[in-house]
């Protein structure tokens, strides 16, 4: 059997959202689950959070405009969630996938 968990962190800035979602990808990652992380804040950090090293976030692959066809009905992928990983996500030490929105400009702890 297949189990599938969507998790969506949000708050005001400060409040340790950052901390709790890396906190907890890594957790689940360590259990065994496939988690992908998905940090799509303007000052993304949740790489610091998931273990990988700050040198490696200015390499980082960000997530395109054109990845996404927009239609009445919504938004859908142009390509499989698993060829946007393939292409797009950095894993971090415990096998958790990240994909950033955009590049960090002020890297820091979250």
């Amino acid at each position: 059997m297949i189990c599938g968990m969507k998790l969506v962190i949000a708050g005001k800035g400060g409040s340790g959202k950052t901390s709790i979602s890396g906190t907890m990808a890594r957790l689940l990652a360590r259990n065994g689950h496939r988690v992908l992380a998905i940090d799509g804040d303007s000052n993304p950090n949740l790489a610091l959070t998931l273990g990988i090293a700050p040198e490696r976030m200015g390499e980082m692959p960000t997530l395109s405009r054109d990845l996404l066809t927009r239609t009445e009905t919504g938004a859908t992928l142009t390509q499989t969630l698993d060829e946007v990983c393939a292409t797009h996500s950095t894993v971090g030490p415990d096998g958790v996938s990240l994909l950033v929105m955009a590049h960090p400009q002020h890297a820091g702890t979250g």
